[in-house]
């Protein structure tokens, strides 16, 4: 057989093979027994209670062919014993029960495929999200980075090993999974981190993988090590990982994660401000919150407007324009690893080429149009 052949042939049986863990899934198959049992036992029982008296069940195969009619089109013949009459009365009530959930099942597979329609073999993108292992909790982190506020919105790509787990709600319910893409594969696997088109990616989510129980975090640093070792040579990503247990964050972080998040960290410490300064919960509910009226943390390059002037310079250039969506606050900035957060005194000094400003504004700034401080 020619390898061509061959690969025609593998195609077919997976196909046939999904179809029957789908059909199997959705119990099509408890359903299409329990329909031949209904239809062979109340044959049977209208052709011994009918054969006398009745020749539409005067023999087996008579009967049999009256109870097929019946279950999916109505009573064709009437039966004229009371026994008949119970057995025809069963057999109308489960025949329209049996045919509705048949039609269920079906209709679950298609949709099923529809959602599958997703999961793409071969990737050819740049400048995406990718979002290795799954959990429902991603749905609403696939909601928060394409929100409507988000002017950049950037595809999605799911690395997961069974994309069957991966539910998404409809596209056109739901606008936020327009652009969201499956790709089948453990996320250890560099062959699937490339597949995945990683290297290009803008930034890398690794999720607890909460199937792996106590070794979730494990899992986090072998996928973060893939990660790194795949894009060795090329464009490195920004990685951002889930860690479950705090004291792993080290481990993480060595084995290449830019930005490691534990909720179990970030939730014990807001409920520490939560108890010494009431309503703190809100604040922090705010800023996290990703939507039109909310007000959000962002990072900016420090435009060449600015470069060269103090800090203090800087935030009160900022505070005049105080229109609905370009108010702005600059709050602090980064310097290369070093975070300054409210600077006091000549702590921060003049802002250099290649600081990132921390400002809270509801948009996105833009300081393309912003003039320099002689200018103004």
């Amino acid at each position: 057989m020619s390898e061509l052949g061959r690969v025609r042939d593998k195609a077919w049986r997976d196909m046939l093979l999904r179809v029957l863990v789908a059909w199997n899934r959705y119990l099509v198959w408890k359903i299409l027994t329990a329909i031949v049992v209904i239809w062979i036992v109340s044959g049977t029982a209208l052709y011994f209670a009918e054969r006398g008296t009745n020749r539409a069940f005067a023999t087996w195969r008579e009967s049999c062919w009256n109870v097929w009619v019946t279950l999916f089109s109505g009573l064709n013949e009437a039966p004229n014993s009371v026994v008949g009459r119970l057995v025809v009365a069963v057999v109308l009530v489960v025949g329209v029960a049996l045919a509705g959930l048949f039609t269920a099942s079906v209709a679950s597979i298609l949709v099923e495929r529809s959602l599958r329609s997703r999961e793409v073999p071969i990737l050819e993108m740049s400048d995406h999200l990718v979002l290795c292992n799954w959990s429902p909790r991603a749905l609403d982190w696939i909601r928060e980075v394409h929100s409507g506020i988000v002017t950049e919105k950037r595809p999605v790509v799911i690395v997961h090993d069974i994309p069957d787990e991966v539910v998404l709600p409809d596209k056109v319910d739901e606008a936020a999974f327009n652009d969201v893409y499956i790709v089948k594969g453990d996320p250890a696997n560099e062959v699937i981190l490339r597949r995945a088109r990683v290297p290009q990616a803008h930034s890398v989510v690794i999720l607890s993988d909460d199937r792996q129980g106590q070794h979730a975090d494990g899992k986090t640093v072998v996928c973060c090590i893939a990660v790194k070792n795949v894009c060795v040579q090329e464009r490195q990503p920004n990685i951002v990982v889930e860690c479950q247990d705090p004291k792993y964050r080290t481990h993480m972080r060595k084995a290449g994660a830019d930005e490691v998040i534990s909720a179990a960290d970030f939730g014990l410490r807001l409920m520490a401000r939560a108890s010494l300064f009431h309503g703190m919960t809100r604040v922090y509910q705010e800023l996290l919150s990703v939507r039109r009226d909310a007000n959000e943390m962002y990072l900016v390059p420090v435009p060449a407007q600015l470069v060269g002037i103090d800090f203090v310079a800087a935030a009160s250039l900022l505070l005049p324009d105080r229109t609905e969506m370009k108010a702005c606050l600059l709050i602090g900035l980064y310097r290369g690893e070093i975070m300054m957060l409210n600077p006091v005194g000549r702590e921060a000094g003049p802002l250099r080429e290649g600081d990132e400003l921390i400002v809270l504004s509801q948009t996105l700034p833009d300081f393309s149009r912003l003039e320099p401080p002689d200018a103004m």
